[in-house]
């Protein structure tokens, strides 16, 4: 199996080249874990208001490699991208909102997780340091940097990173700073990096990363020239933005029905390996 991460064109061609009787097994064993991922998302929905998180589960193993590629052809990509330690993981949406694709190491074993966000990564987002330490490379130039970290220090005694947010949640814009040189290396030196790293893709390019301090993120947001539009600090377990929230496991029961039936008929027509007896 390649791989690559999500790029679908190169997924439909390999998919339009399996023998017809494979590529029909393919389609109807897609619609088969499409209307599990339906069926499981609407039972929570329907769930008490006090349960456990969704979080499902399905290793790549379970299913052969052309299932697989047409899987991943038929959901496409999401807009989010997360980087774990480095690239020892990678964790990306889907186009069915709360199916995540995880890919684990270099050799691309990985998994689905249906989930507001995947475990390994909510689990590297509660590391890092409990406190803001003291600033450093405090030079002749630094002026706001100590009083940005005195209030992030205030943010994080105050906030509870037991629960992943859906409503905004504090943060600091440098952009509205009248920050020098210093005050930014002094920023960036004290608070550090963690081990997690989200892109987000759309009109403007979202980066957000952990900083070496618990529930503390460095947020960017740049035009598609690279120009800086937006920096932040963000206090949160993990920014909002991120995961997505309850209540769009709605959308998740409303694109698996449009794929399903989007796949179903196609093999009603023939289009994969003949039509049904």
């Amino acid at each position: 199996m390649a791989s690559e991460w999500m790029v679908n064109a190169e997924r439909w061609n390999a998919v339009d080249k399996l023998p017809p009787d494979v590529a029909r097994r393919a389609a109807q064993q897609t619609v088969t874990f499409l209307e599990t991922v339906r069926d499981l998302a609407q039972a929570y929905l329907e769930g008490p208001d006090e349960k456990e998180p969704l979080h499902h589960v399905w290793d790549f193993s379970e299913m052969d490699g052309a299932t697989l590629d047409f899987l991943l052809a038929t959901i496409g990509e999401g807009e989010v991208r997360i980087t774990l330690c480095g690239g020892e993981a990678k964790v990306g949406d889907t186009g069915v909102p709360g199916l995540w694709r995880v890919e684990n190491g270099k050799a691309g074993a990985g998994s689905f997780v249906l989930a507001r966000l995947p475990r390994c990564v909510t689990v590297l987002a509660n590391t890092g340091l409990d406190a803001v330490p003291d600033v450093v490379n405090r030079g002749p130039d630094v002026f706001a940097a100590p009083a940005i970290i005195e209030e992030l220090r205030h943010q994080i005694r105050e906030a509870d990173f037991s629960v992943m947010p859906e409503d905004p949640v504090f943060a600091i814009e440098l952009t509205r700073q009248p920050m020098s040189p210093g005050d930014r290396t002094a920023l960036y030196s004290t608070l550090g990096r963690g081990k997690v790293d989200v892109e987000l893709r759309g009109f403007s390019d979202s980066r957000i990363q952990q900083t070496a301090i618990r529930g503390l993120w460095h947020s960017t947001i740049t035009n598609n020239i690279g120009k800086t539009l937006m920096e932040s600090y963000v206090v949160a377990q993990i920014p909002p933005e991120v995961p997505i929230a309850n209540e769009e496991f709605k959308d998740t029961v409303t694109k698996c029905g449009e794929l399903i039936d989007w796949v179903s008929q196609d093999l009603e027509r023939g289009v994969f390996g003949g039509t049904t007896a």
